[in-house]
């Protein structure tokens, strides 16, 4: 296995996420239609891999999956929070989590799906303490 080549998701709304996922994470959209199925979908470009969007009947907003979340990593923790928070994606009051490994914060997309937006300051740290720490 190289890299995660894509994420595939069920969405409430194909319109609304290309939005976010464009104005947000600066994602490119490269392709969009109707499915044999007649569903919308969407496939957005993003740091080195595709999300595959499409809606799904029944599917509401904040409905839970077996995702946690996804982990992006990011440039600049700082920047990029302060830029969310003027475009209106992430509340007033949201501060950088700073961990001894890296600084970050977390938003959610229009359907309530967490995004983990990490600044590594020493991932292989963060390798290091996982693979000594002791689990019990």
């Amino acid at each position: 296995m190289k890299a995660i080549d894509h994420i595939n998701r069920y969405v409430s709304n194909v319109e609304k996420f290309i939005s976010f996922y464009q104005d947000a994470l600066g994602y490119k959209l490269i392709d969009k239609g109707i499915k044999v199925d007649g569903k919308n979908y969407a496939i957005l470009k993003g740091a080195g891999h595709e999300l595959f969007i499409s809606e799904k009947e029944g599917f509401k907003e904040g409905q839970e999956s077996n995702f946690r979340h996804i982990g992006y990593n990011v440039e600049n923790a700082d920047e990029l929070l302060k830029k969310l928070k003027h475009k209106g994606y992430v509340e007033e009051g949201k501060e950088i989590i700073i961990k001894p490994f890296s600084r970050q914060f977390y938003i959610k997309d229009p359907d309530g799906f967490e995004m983990d937006l990490i600044q590594w300051t020493d991932k292989q740290g963060f390798y290091n303490y996982l693979k000594n720490k002791n689990i019990k």
